[in-house]
């Protein structure tokens, strides 16, 4: 073949118009020696096409071979798939965070001017201070207080306690001096 029939061949053949003839002849042409320069870069794609159409796979070789290159593809492109609702998550988060953070700074900012001008009113006076110390000190004597008379009532409840023990041990002693028997075997009594 000349090269011009070769060249539009291989017109044909990227247009996906040749026979199944045309495309064995441009097979042939390319296996052979006798290539012009400027045709050199299709030999490769060519002689790779005529091997792999002389190989013959029985069924269980051919989907060993698929499964291989299925699980080559997997390994290539192996991207995290999410699911749907997860992305929407995502946004969700976020715009909850955002909105958590610019209420935060809202708060901050507003407990900051009141505390300005909250100082601004107070007076720096010393009797001031000595007033709101006072009232603070009162404030604890009294929760003080009231933390000592729930104790008095637990020393009560502890004296008492004592008598019925005291109680207790008459009772267990009463009971051996009335009945000697008991000493001798504990299991009448019970």
């Amino acid at each position: 073949m000349n090269t011009k029939e070769i060249e539009e061949l291989l017109e044909k053949y990227y247009e996906g118009e040749t026979s199944l003839a045309e495309e064995n002849s441009l097979k042939e042409f390319f296996s052979g020696d006798d290539i012009p320069g400027h045709l050199l870069v299709h030999k490769p794609l060519f002689r790779f096409l005529k091997e792999e159409a002389t190989k013959s796979m029985n069924e269980e070789s051919q989907e060993a071979s698929l499964t291989r290159h299925i699980e080559k593809y997997r390994a290539e492109t192996s991207i995290v798939k999410t699911h749907p609702g997860r992305k929407r998550l995502f946004y969700l988060s976020g715009m909850a965070a955002t909105l958590l953070i610019l209420f935060s700074l809202v708060f901050v900012i507003r407990n900051e001017v009141g505390r300005r001008n909250h100082n601004r009113d107070v007076n720096s006076s010393t009797e001031l201070a000595y007033a709101q110390t006072k009232q603070a000190l009162l404030f604890v004597s009294v929760g003080l207080n009231t933390g000592l008379d729930a104790v008095r009532h637990f020393k009560t409840l502890d004296n008492a306690m004592g008598q019925i023990q005291k109680i207790n041990k008459f009772y267990d002693y009463q009971t051996q001096f009335i009945n000697p028997e008991w000493i001798k075997d504990p299991s009448i009594n019970k």
